[in-house]
């Protein structure tokens, strides 16, 4: 079947490790995608201020699945929002935030917040992702925001049994996801990236068999299971790469931008 709309990842996928990518040869295939009708979405567990920064020409055009999935904007439009109950929101972080060794983000509509006391190389690396950041001293500082994910850090020897530990916990409120680079993302449950992509796919009237989709972690296997392609990065974890449809380059060889260039040709 054509392929009449793309989404891809963001971190390990379109940008670099140096966290760019080839503008020029993107605004070639931005335009073909354009004129062949292929609509083109950023579907990432970034906070979407961010995601929003990396195509200043292009934002206001694009459809954006970010934090993982809660949250929705089709060319400015917000089609959907997920929350958690302040009651819950406040219960997980008070569970994460004891747990030794890990280190989190509270992820908002408006802003990210992250503890002051946080440690200094931490805040540092987390902003590499987050656009609107807040410092606070407790969890209680957050005022007049809906609280929607989590984003951890945790020892990698230790992420399986953390995942298992928040799942069990608090099975139904939130779900453990590994997004790459030793971290966790906690996202509420049926709200993966998947869910943007069906409300995308429902708004433009396309079937997923016409959805192309890239990726390089587990929080892009539901998209993966979606989408009539999916194309696995090779510097993808194995089991990330046998449940895609092809394997392709490694994101700093942009195989995202050479792929599609490749299929706009066909």
């Amino acid at each position: 079947m054509t392929i009449r709309a793309v989404a891809t990842d963001i971190d390990g996928t379109f940008l670099t490790n140096n966290r760019d990518y080839d503008r020029p040869l993107f605004q070639r295939v931005y335009q073909e995608m354009n004129d062949q009708g292929i609509r083109f979405i950023v579907a990432s567990g970034d906070q979407y201020y961010f995601l929003r920064s990396l195509f200043p020409a292009e934002a206001d055009q694009l459809a954006f699945v970010a934090e993982n999935g809660v949250l929705t904007i089709d060319k400015g439009t917000e089609l959907y929002c997920g929350r958690l109950t302040p009651e819950n929101a406040l219960a997980v972080w008070q569970y994460v935030s004891q747990l030794p060794g890990v280190h989190g983000v509270i992820c908002g509509r408006k802003s990210a917040y992250v503890m002051k006391d946080a440690p200094q190389g931490f805040k540092r690396g987390m902003r590499k992702f987050y656009t609107r950041v807040r410092e606070i001293s407790t969890f209680a500082d957050i005022q007049d925001d809906l609280i929607f994910k989590f984003a951890l850090t945790v020892p990698p020897t230790r992420l399986r049994e953390i995942s298992h530990a928040i799942d069990t916990r608090f099975a139904g409120v939130i779900r453990a996801t590994a997004s790459g680079y030793g971290a966790i993302d906690l996202i509420i449950p049926g709200m993966d990236k998947s869910y943007g992509l069906k409300l995308l796919l429902d708004r433009w009237g396309l079937d997923p068999a016409e959805l192309a989709v890239f990726g390089d972690g587990e929080n892009d296997l539901e998209m993966f299971e979606l989408a009539g392609t999916s194309y696995a990065m090779g510097n993808a974890p194995a089991n990330v790469q046998r449940a895609a449809s092809q394997v392709i380059g490694t994101n700093d060889d942009q195989a995202v931008l050479h792929q599609l260039a490749h299929i706009l040709e066909k």
